[in-house]
């Protein structure tokens, strides 16, 4: 399986090659993600060394009232702007030559942080909880709630020993629904049957939403469950301890849904190109079954027709004649 990167790749192309680059040119790239995130990298009021990265995450303002303003600021610091450019959530101003003159450590965390507003914003429950769980600190609310896509939300529960983290999922498409259905629920029992993944995060598929959710069911109208159902993990101290296994875990289940709609996209590509190898072979076989065509009309090199002229009989050539053929005749 493929895990998908947790930043946007055109972005952090386009921050790089600016960087490399020994003459810099205006650019402006827009570039969507997934769950309608929108980026934009621009050069900001004309200067070529100043770069504006302008983001726009349709959950923004539901976040940002759950995990509190200060969140950005202890994030982004000096990188992010007072204001944000109209139409966006967000807008980072990236000064280019001071960042050609900081260590390569520091390019490449700006890069990082540039192209994963997405899921900062979106996971920021996860960093928020997590962190308060890896610190042995206490978190202020008892349930974050982000809705990343229409009518599926994401819900983070955080608790003394360890964080769950809940998705509501649906799928429009019957087909996506099936295979949906059964990529998870193989997760489920591999992860029960597997020893190599006996420490992994603890997994469940329930159609009904789990006990974690039923103190906020009635808060939350979520008590008529979900399409597919409800998929949560359960994460403690010894799956977030350790050198960048913090950012790791935001990365990957914050885009968990993202993740699961890939391989069953590439699970339906997969089983459209054997459907149409298949019926390919059919076809063959049906041509090659093809009886010959009776009553065919038959002619030789000359341009003369074979018919029969009764049963059992030979064929006769009947045809345009010649003056010799014409005379035999005659006499």
């Amino acid at each position: 399986m493929i895990h998908l990167d947790a930043g946007n790749r055109i972005v952090a192309e386009t921050i790089t090659s600016q960087l490399s680059s020994e003459t810099r040119y205006a650019v402006d790239v827009t570039a969507a993600d997934h769950n309608d995130v929108l980026y934009k990298v621009a050069s900001d009021m004309g200067s070529t060394h100043l770069v504006l990265v302008s983001v726009f995450v349709p959950c923004f303002a539901e976040v940002i009232e759950q995990v509190g303003p200060g969140y950005l600021a202890s994030r982004y610091g000096e990188l992010l702007r007072p204001t944000a450019e109209c139409g966006f959530s967000l807008s980072l101003l990236l000064d280019l030559d001071a960042l050609a003159a900081a260590t390569e450590a520091r390019r490449a965390e700006v890069i990082t942080l540039a192209s994963c507003v997405r899921r900062d914003i979106e996971g920021a429950a996860l960093w928020v909880c997590f962190g308060a769980l890896l610190h042995r600190t206490p978190v202020a609310r008892p349930l974050f709630v982000a809705h990343v896509r229409p009518g599926e939300p994401m819900f983070v529960v955080p608790a003394a020993d360890r964080v769950v983290v809940i998705f509501a999922l649906a799928f429009t498409d019957p087909t996506e629904l099936a295979l949906a259905s059964i990529f998870l629920q193989e997760l489920e029992v591999v992860r029960r049957t597997e020893r190599s993944l006996a420490t992994a995060p603890l997994v469940s598929l329930s159609p009904r939403p789990p006990m974690e959710l039923e103190p906020f069911a009635q808060q939350l109208d979520v008590a008529a469950g979900a399409p597919l159902g409800f998929l949560s993990f359960a994460l403690s101290v010894r799956h977030l301890e350790g050198p960048g296994r913090l950012e790791k875990a935001v990365g990957m289940v914050g885009s968990y849904r993202s993740y699961v709609l890939y391989h069953v996209k590439c699970t339906k590509s997969n089983m459209h190109s054997r459907m149409r190898a298949r019926v390919n072979g059919w076809l063959q076989v049906l041509n090659r079954a093809v009886p010959d065509r009776h009553g065919v009309e038959r002619k030789t090199i000359g341009g003369r027709t074979f018919k029969r002229t009764g049963t059992g009989s030979m064929p006769v050539a009947v045809g345009s004649l010649s003056l010799s053929d014409a005379g035999q005749l005659a006499a």
